[in-house]
């Protein structure tokens, strides 16, 4: 694979010679996984007449005075159970039973559907239970986590500039937040974004607009997908480039995932890397795609400036 492209400093003299918007293609999640049933297991140990929301501490195993310190665990009580507190917005992705305890061993005293979103309150170390509650904060019972998958808020409060060279292109570019769209289902939100490129080469000097969206919901498994759309190269209606990726925000890891036009687009050399949050995702993400743009998407960019 060969991606034509660095990233160096560009000389202020060239940015300064620098100066529509576009539809989307998002991906529709894969069928729900079916609801594996979690093989029976031991009660979690309850405590003795624990209070809702108290406050208690794992004592440590050694008495020794002089053994090393060690970490005490904070946890909390939440329907006869102590858990570990652990936040996060998920969303369901298949029809699940609530349960009064960590395991199917436990009664249902509820269910929750495909596509509602619930609100992780912790859970019990080594279970792969959830302690739950819906957006009053209020706990409703346990539910296995197979069936979860965490949103990730897209928002961004302040507009970022950047510059990326490519050969012998200069461009600037800045990023906003534009909002919030429901994908047609209502199954999960997206984050869009504008980007305004001001970009200058032999070629010329071109301004255009991409949309760049985020899906707050995994569409695979604990992967979100990030396009960039660039209606500027293609023809502007049916066929325009797009570049797509997949972030996994537990890990960090940002993919690469194909083009829908490969004449305008090749693969980029290296096509996972690992960020620190959404935001340098969302960066090097317009990086990389930039990047891999070839010598007819940049003459169609600069044809249609000149026209």
């Amino acid at each position: 694979m060969n991606m034509n492209a660095k990233y160096i400093y560009i000389p202020v003299a060239l940015l300064a010679a620098v100066f529509v918007f576009s539809g989307s293609s998002r991906l529709v999640p894969g069928p729900a996984p079916a609801y594996a049933q979690a093989s029976a297991t031991e009660p979690g140990q309850r405590p003795d007449e624990a209070v809702e929301g108290e406050v208690t501490t794992v004592a440590p195993p050694s008495a020794d005075p002089e053994a090393s310190p060690e970490i005490i665990e904070k946890t909390i009580s939440v329907m006869g159970f102590e858990i570990i507190p652990k936040g996060g917005t998920y969303a369901v992705n298949a029809d699940a039973n609530v349960r009064k305890g960590p395991g199917t061993e436990f009664g249902v005293v509820g269910s929750v559907k495909q596509g509602d979103y619930l609100q992780r309150i912790g859970q019990i170390e080594d279970k792969d239970w959830f302690a739950v509650a819906r957006e009053d904060k209020e706990p409703i019972g346990f539910v296995y986590s197979g069936v979860l998958v965490p949103v990730v808020d897209g928002t961004l409060i302040e507009e970022t500039r950047g510059v990326i060279m490519q050969n012998n292109i200069a461009c600037e570019y800045r990023l906003r937040f534009e909002g919030k769209t429901t994908v047609e289902g209502g199954e999960f939100d997206t984050s869009d974004y504008e980007i305004r490129f001001r970009c200058a080469g032999e070629g010329g000097r071109v301004i255009f607009y991409s949309h760049m969206f985020l899906t707050e919901a995994a569409v695979k498994k604990n992967y979100h997908q990030i396009a960039m759309d660039v209606r500027s190269i293609g023809d502007g209606m049916e066929e325009y480039l797009t570049t797509n990726f997949l972030y996994n925000p537990t890990t960090g890891e940002l993919r690469f995932d194909g083009h829908t036009i490969p004449k305008f687009a090749v693969p980029p050399k290296i096509a996972k890397i690992r960020v620190k949050n959404l935001q340098e995702a969302i960066i090097e993400a317009i990086k990389i795609a930039v990047s891999t743009w070839t010598t007819p998407a940049w003459e169609s960019l600069f044809s249609k400036s000149a026209n």
